[in-house]
């Protein structure tokens, strides 16, 4: 800052040589002092921060070996269930079949994500307490083209014995009151390490395009709704959606299953 007010002196004693020159070094010298400022400006910490590299590279090493083997073994989860859903596949393809599987979706929760869910349950903010009661962190989402395939793919994984059924919730006979519709199967899969096997949760949603597609848009309404246009309330609206497109696959379901007998 001191050699900005210097360059300021240098410019004034100057301006009696040439106006033009002298208004020309200013410019320079004010988006010099600009992109000098923005590194702070733009950090959202509110309190004084303590901006040594060292110590960042060593809470960043501390976080990444704390939480990485966590993320890996649910990550490793991940990778055996789709591997047992691309099977499923696989063995319908071969046999010339229509595939009951559309396309497979995955997703393995943040350090963050899991820290909010951990506050939204009120629980101990511990790995072990994320570990024993969020069943969702590593999640794979299955569409299929029919609600029977819903139901198809339901007991192909209920058939494999060594995957332990937590918890199934038939969203599609029931669904939820603002019209959502899906079949949740939380599972725990083994998983084999180096020294040990572990039975991992995941959390699968099963589902048809149709009900993907209302999914994906009510979720954009809805955030559209509350942060951009203030008090409108589409619930109603995406409700009777809901069972518009429900009553819609039911219907092209009766003409497939014409087609297929």
């Amino acid at each position: 800052m001191g050699f900005f007010i210097f360059m300021r002196q240098k410019n004034t004693r100057e301006k009696k040589k040439g106006e033009q020159i002298v208004v020309e070094e200013q410019v320079i010298v004010e988006v010099q002092e600009a992109e000098t400022m923005q590194v702070y400006e733009m950090m959202p910490l509110r309190r004084p921060m303590n901006d040594n590299m060292e110590r960042i590279a060593d809470m960043t090493e501390e976080f990444s070996q704390t939480i990485d083997p966590i993320l890996r073994m649910y990550n490793a989860a991940l990778c055996a269930t789709t591997a047992r859903l691309e099977i499923i596949e696989d063995e319908f393809q071969y046999r010339k079949l229509r595939c009951p599987i559309h396309h497979i979706d995955t997703r393995l929760k943040s350090a963050k994500s899991i820290l909010g869910k951990l506050q939204k349950k009120d629980l101990d903010l511990t790995l072990g307490a994320a570990c024993n009661n969020i069943y969702d962190i590593a999640g794979i989402r299955v569409v299929c083209s029919y609600m029977k395939d819903v139901y198809l793919i339901r007991d192909r994984i209920v058939a494999q014995d060594d995957i332990y059924i937590m918890e199934i919730k038939d969203y599609i006979k029931e669904p939820k009151k603002n019209g959502y519709r899906s079949l949740h199967m939380t599972v725990r899969v083994p998983v084999y390490f180096m020294n040990k096997k572990q039975m991992v949760p995941v959390e699968l949603q099963i589902r048809t395009l149709a009900m993907d597609l209302w999914a994906s848009l009510e979720h954009d309404i809805k955030y559209k709704s509350l942060y951009q246009a203030g008090d409108t309330d589409f619930s109603d609206e995406l409700k009777e959606c809901s069972r518009l497109i429900y009553e819609a696959e039911k219907k092209m379901e009766v003409m497939n299953a014409m087609l297929e007998a």
